[in-house]
């Protein structure tokens, strides 16, 4: 009981370190948008301008800029149900109890942002139960705007969501799909299938890892479209994208593959020493990526660089070998298991900034008979 009690305050004390500095900007920027709209616009106690501040600047994972817009919306919207539903309903608890619900049904149906819909929800409830004065329409929206407005400001000058997140997301994308070729080889070595299956699994249980990273450039994005100290970094940004979608494809195709070798250990389709040849090859691989994955990681642009081109140079060599022949595989089963890994290998080496054209031309033909082989059909040249 004592040590789970310690683990809540340690856990909690790390979380308010963490925090501390969110904690400052939304106090700051509530503060600051109360007093401009009470001292430069003259409006009388502008609440909502702190209100709209601190909403927009909530502890949240989604987009600020999104954010600001959804509020100062829904304010302006909230406010317009409530006036039009009052004059149409009246006033009273009754009254009051179904202008909000009706409020937040219009928001539901407008858009699925919760933000937008409690924002509705206060704007048409303060409406309906508090008397207002002449003009507190257009106060109360301009309030909104203004806490949105220096929200945005300062998100742009002092960003929540820093480089950092991407980076490490992507890091992660690349060590999942390592970790997934890691198990088949594994499977390899000890020739079970069910280690294949494993490996499988977790391939098709890796949706969240893509969504994080999806999620994390999304707000890198984000950062460098409205923060001019993050502008430099905008290029490194779209490359990254284009990296996570190419992680994303290989991903998929590490499925198709993981299931393809389940098949191919049960029916034995490559010898012992192909299959030794097999396994180290997908441990190579593995470790390419866990280069390119630490080169994403990197901070430094030249570092950065250094590693992915490493990684690339790597991926590349390994791609040449991904011919049949190579690894004995003399039958059916063997052959389409080495065919099956050649769009991955494409996948890697695109997200490690290779074209597609360069990639393709990195493997070798099937088209011709090599090693006493017969010839791949041309559909299999992939």
């Amino acid at each position: 009981m004592l040590g789970r009690l310690l683990a809540y305050f340690h856990t909690g004390f790390h979380r308010c370190k963490s925090s501390a500095g969110e904690a400052f900007k939304m106090a700051f920027c509530a503060v600051a948008a109360y007093v401009f709209a009470e001292r430069v616009l003259g409006h009388a106690n502008p609440v909502f301008a702190a209100i709209a501040a601190l909403l927009t600047l909530q502890f949240s994972a989604d987009w600020r800029t999104r954010r600001a817009l959804e509020v100062a919306v829904g304010c302006a919207l909230g406010v317009a149900a409530g006036v039009c539903l009052t004059g149409m309903l009246g006033a009273g608890p009754a009254q009051a109890v179904l202008i909000v619900f009706v409020a937040v049904l219009i928001a539901r149906f407008l858009n699925k942002s919760p933000v937008f819909a409690t924002q509705m929800a206060i704007q048409a409830a303060l409406v309906a139960m508090i008397p207002s004065s002449p003009g507190s329409f257009l106060h109360t929206v301009t309030d909104a705007l203004v806490g949105g407005a220096v929200a945005w400001l300062i998100t742009a000058v002092a960003p929540q969501q820093r480089l950092r997140g991407q980076r490490k997301a992507i890091r992660n994308l690349a060590y999942e799909i390592s970790a997934i070729l890691y198990g088949a080889s594994r499977a390899l070595d000890v020739n079970d299938s069910a280690l294949a299956w494993h490996a499988l699994v977790r391939a098709r249980n890796s949706h969240a890892v893509v969504a994080e990273a999806n999620e994390a450039l999304g707000r890198a994005l984000e950062t460098t479209t409205i923060s001019p100290l993050h502008w430099r970094h905008r290029e490194h940004i779209r490359n990254s994208r284009a990296a996570v979608e190419k992680l994303d494809l290989a991903l998929r195709n590490s499925r198709v593959f993981s299931r393809r070798l389940t098949h191919a250990i049960n029916a034995v389709a490559l010898s012992d020493r192909g299959t030794v040849r097999f396994s180290a090859f997908l441990k190579r691989v593995a470790r390419a990526l866990t280069v390119l994955g630490d080169g994403y990681w990197e901070r430094d642009r030249q570092l950065r660089d250094e590693k992915v081109s490493q990684a690339l140079g790597q991926l590349t060599q390994l791609a040449a070998e991904l011919e049949p022949g190579r690894f004995e595989a003399t039958t059916i089963e063997g052959q389409a298991l080495v065919v099956t890994f050649r769009p991955l290998m494409v996948d890697l080496m695109e997200a490690a900034g290779a074209t597609h054209a360069v990639a393709f031309a990195a493997l070798p033909s099937l088209l011709a008979p090599r090693q006493g082989l017969p010839a791949a059909p041309a559909g299999w040249a992939m």
